[in-house]
Parts: structure tokens; sequence; C-alpha cells
């Protein structure tokens, strides 16, 4: 017997007492007090077990299930992704991404789902799962997650100085531009990295040849990366 079964089963046994209970209190009543009495008692508690079972069907309705989103990226830089969690009491989940629904999962032997979702459109895209019961009865919505999807690799320009380039100074100002919300590392170093993409660095040079490697990522997980030769010679 499913749970939503189990749950159905203990609600009936409940008003099956409930009835038996008031029917007895309505004979007593109606044997001590007589047929007017028992007429308002009826009207009274009618009334009253009406509102009782309707405030336990919405509070029923409320804690019903369960649905949880336990994983999902922030950003990435593919099409599709994997989304995980779990759930109490619900046999059916809908994906949406942007209000559009682009897959439907039963789950029937487990509490926990582990799904590949797509097809993501460029930029910010809302994503959410409905959780529902196979009678329809019950749903719930998860929370709502924004996925920033980017593909293409970040821009990565050096400005200064050029490849091979020879100088007499120990003191080298690399300068470059790169998309904004980028990191820069330059020779594993971290680089600030101002509002319009731009970014400077200071390096100091061992005499001969100096390899300068330039690494540009966003937050997606693309990747950009540069490396080049300058010379330091004493004059």
């Amino acid at each position: 017997m499913s749970r939503l079964q189990n749950h159905r089963s203990n609600q009936l046994k409940k008003t099956i007492v409930i009835f038996l209970v008031v029917l007895f209190l309505l004979f007593y009543l109606f044997m001590t007090y007589g047929l007017r009495f028992l007429i308002n008692a009826s009207i009274s508690i009618s009334s009253l077990f009406s509102k009782k079972n309707s405030s336990q069907l919405v509070q029923t309705n409320e804690v019903f299930g369960r649905l949880s989103i336990d994983s999902i990226p922030s950003a990435t830089n593919s099409g599709m992704i994997e989304v995980s969690g779990s759930i109490i009491n619900f046999d059916i989940l809908d994906f949406y991404i942007n209000d559009k629904k682009v897959k439907e999962t039963e789950l029937s032997t487990t509490d926990n789902y582990d799904e590949q979702i797509g097809d993501l459109v460029e930029g910010n895209n809302e994503i959410y799962i409905i959780a529902k019961t196979k009678d329809g009865q019950y749903k719930k919505i998860s929370d709502r997650y924004t996925v920033f999807y980017k593909k293409n690799k970040p821009k990565l320009e050096i400005t200064d100085p050029q490849d091979q380039k020879i100088v007499s100074s120990p003191d080298l100002i690399v300068k470059g531009t790169t998309d904004k919300e980028t990191f820069i590392k330059i020779n594993d170093s971290p680089v600030v990295v101002d509002a319009n993409g731009g970014f400077t660095y200071s390096l100091h040079l061992q005499e001969g040849e100096n390899k300068i490697n330039i690494t540009a990522s966003d937050m997606a997980g693309n990747s950009e990366e540069k490396t080049f030769t300058v010379s330091y010679q004493k004059e």
C-alpha cells in the first residue's frame, strides 16, 4: 500500500470514529433532554464539525509532502544542467525553465531524484519544479533558482607588452582588457579587473627570457589563456 493510500485510510478511520461518537452523544441527549434540545444540539455540533474538517483539510494540504532542491548550479557553460534533491509523498516531478515545462519524471521507488534538464538560453534562466501526486489532488512548487548560462570564452586582449619584446628594465607593466565579471590571473597571481574590464599588473623580470602566462575565466566556467615572452637585457 502506498503512502497516499495509508494517509487516506487513516483519515477515513478517524472520520468513522468521530461519527460514531457524535451519534452516541445525540442518542444520549435525546433520551435525556428530548427532541427540541436534540435538534438545536445537532445544528451546533454539525457547524463545529464542518469547520474543524475544513481546517484539517487545509493543514493537511500544506504539510502533506516535501519537495527540496539540494543541488543546482548558479552558472554554467552548458545548455544542460543537473538538478538533484528529495521528495516525500509525491510521485511525479515537472521541471520548468523560464515557465516552460521541459521534463516530466515519475518516481515510484525512491524519494531522491537526479535529473538532467535543458535547454537553457543565454543569460539568466529561472528554474523550478512542481511535484504532484498521481491523482493530481496534491501538488507543491519548489523555490525558484536563477542559473546563468554563457557558452563563449571570455575576451582576453593584451595591449602591452607585445610578445617577444626586449626591455632594459626589470620592472614591467602588463596591460589588457577582458569582459566584465571575469577573473584574471597572471602567472597564477590574481589581478584586479575594473568595471570596464581593464586590468594592469606589475611584474619583476629576471635577466633573460621571461614567460608570462595570463588566464581569464568567468563564473560559468569558460576560460581563455595566452602566453607570451619578454626578454630583459641589462644595458
